[in-house]
């Protein structure tokens, strides 16, 4: 899920410079949940060849069945509830992303089912080539073991390999490699990571580099998740085909999106949706996918109608290839409609989101953390058109749902956090939402980082509760550092930069200095004018405060 962050305006009225018309500080996380190329990638294969190799089709039987796969996935189900029970704190927000990954599984299994059945035609094969070193009897034993679900007598074989320091480093490689399938068809995600991180760096094969690079993001590491993808368009472009040079730079794009860099993702995602254009043609899901992901990186940079185009193009393909009832178009129609808020339409995005969460209710269910995101993107816009106590129960049910599934220490869940103190705070109880924007970032600093673009989200919202409160100076020295970040991240050309702009006058107008705030009014309506459509209510709002701005 890749998280963008939008805001509203915080206005000034007539009255005394105290908060009115809009009244709101940047508050609303509008939660894009991304569609990766590498992630879940739709095949390339033609249906009648799928037919021919997919395992579940095998005739020998030797291939999980759809019952079999589900009463495991329940089983290790149980397990990690079991195991959460008893965890530490540190360790329950993977716990309970495991568990809703499972939950999915289970409510859709056909995809899942076909990726665990070719991990264990993966699995044998690596057995088979491992039948000198550990006897043909163990690898048959495995391997039938394999056939039921039972990874423990695989796992314990490519474990002895690891061990045996004479062993070639390729051959430690792939054993490492299998414990990392082992690990990823039992969601265990951080052993997953690993596993695959070590056969990474014994063998920088293409699989090995794309499942360390995806193991470490879904760990939280994007720095280490950065590294790896880094690799892997090197060894892509030495050594790859077109199509896995496509893979190799949106796995990198999506890694940089998570660190912030912004301007680096949208190059790589460019070159990736050329390559698609040459190999599998703009018809293909993968080409939506693409076009999807090049949508989100130039929305998190603020150009909001190039982004909608693009997303509005994404579903279309959609559309004609893997229809409406699919999760992914579910998908498409959450991020259409986050960019259509963010241009100020706000009863046209809570149309399209609640289509969104429909999909969802029928598809990956309400207890997903994606699921609690479109609930709290409807609640924003719902919040956008004054509707503040029916948006904060949705808020709160948002929460409900991350907290169950991500976990407290999780940034997705600062996101929902940091949305319930945006519309807790336009109902006038400052204290209240302080607090909260404080708690945003406690878990912010601790994750992301200060210097991450939604970090300084945080800083501005809590700038606008403390202001509020008539702690003018204190606002004033928030919204400068969160200026600071963001010129050093989206640059002064940004939407959420002009909204920084329009805050910080606000303060600096309630400390009598009205030509100063005159300046930064001025500088912030030309970068909304530049980037927003004339009738969006940012541009109108910043125009009221500016004809407002007489001396008393």
């Amino acid at each position: 899920m890749w998280e963008v962050i939008s805001v509203f305006l915080e206005g000034i009225s007539a009255e005394a410079g105290a908060l009115g018309g809009i009244a709101a500080v940047l508050t609303v996380a509008w939660a894009i949940i991304k569609k990766p190329f590498t992630r879940n990638k739709p095949t390339q294969l033609a249906p009648e060849t799928i037919e021919q190799i997919k395992p579940v089709a095998a005739k020998d039987g030797t291939a999980l069945t759809i019952s079999e796969f589900i009463r495991l996935r329940r089983e290790l189900k149980a397990d990690l509830e079991q195991e959460l029970a008893e965890a530490a704190e540190t360790e329950k927000e993977q716990l309970r992303a495991q568990i809703a990954d499972l939950e999915a599984q289970i409510e859709n299994p056909d995809e899942a089912l076909e990726a665990a059945n070719k991990r264990i035609a993966d699995l044998e094969a690596l057995l088979d080539r491992s039948g000198n070193i550990v006897g043909g009897d163990r690898i048959s034993e495995a391997k039938t073991a394999l056939e039921h679900g039972d990874t423990s007598l695989a796992d314990e074989i490519f474990q002895e390999i690891e061990a045996c320091n004479e062993l070639a480093v390729q051959e430690t490689a792939r054993a490492a490699f299998g414990r990392g399938e082992i690990a990823e068809g039992e969601v265990r995600w951080a052993d997953a990571a690993r596993h695959y991180a070590k056969a990474a760096k014994l063998d920088e094969s293409f699989d090995a580099l794309r499942k360390a690079s995806d193991f470490a993001e879904r760990s939280g590491n994007y720095e280490q998740a950065s590294q790896f993808s880094n690799d892997l368009v090197r060894v892509a472009k030495t050594a790859g085909d077109q199509p896995q040079l496509s893979d190799a730079l949106n796995e990198h794009a999506t890694n940089l999106s998570s660190l912030g860099r912004y301007a680096e993702a949208e190059d790589l995602y460019r070159n990736a949706l050329e390559i698609g254009r040459a190999t599998i043609g703009e018809g293909h899901p993968s080409y939506a996918t693409h076009l999807s992901n090049l949508a989100g990186v130039v929305e998190e940079q603020g150009r909001y109608v190039e982004a909608e185009g693009f997303y509005r193009n994404a579903l279309e393909i959609d559309r004609a290839t893997i229809g409406e009832g699919h999760p992914d178009y579910g998908t498409g129609l959450n991020n259409l409609a986050g960019v259509v808020s963010a241009q100020g339409r706000y009863a046209e995005a809570e149309g399209l989101y609640r289509d969104s969460l429909e999909i969802g209710r029928a598809t990956i269910g309400e207890g997903h953390p994606d699921y609690a995101t479109r609930l709290s993107n409807l609640a924003g816009v719902i919040r956008g058109q004054e509707r503040y106590e029916e948006a904060e129960g949705l808020f709160r049910d948002a929460l409900e749902i991350g907290l169950a599934t991500i976990g407290e220490g999780h940034p997705d869940y600062a996101t929902s956090l940091n949305n319930l103190a945006g519309v807790v705070s336009a109902q006038g109880r400052y204290e209240e939402a302080e607090g909260l924007y404080r708690d945003v970032l406690d878990i912010d600093r601790a994750t992301i980082g200060e210097g991450h673009p939604s970090y300084a989200i945080g800083v501005t919202n809590l700038a606008g509760v403390v202001r509020a409160q008539g702690r003018h100076a204190e606002a004033e020295e928030l919204y400068r550092a969160a200026l600071e970040i963001g010129r050093a991240t989206i640059g002064e050309g940004h939407p959420d930069y002009a909204t920084r702009l329009n805050n910080l006058a606000g303060v600096v107008r309630a400390q009598g200095r009205y030509a100063e705030a005159a300046g930064f009014y001025r500088e912030a309506l030309r970068v909304f004018r530049s980037t927003l459509p004339e009738g969006h209510p940012n541009i109108a709002l910043v125009k009221e405060n500016l004809a407002n701005l007489t001396e008393p």
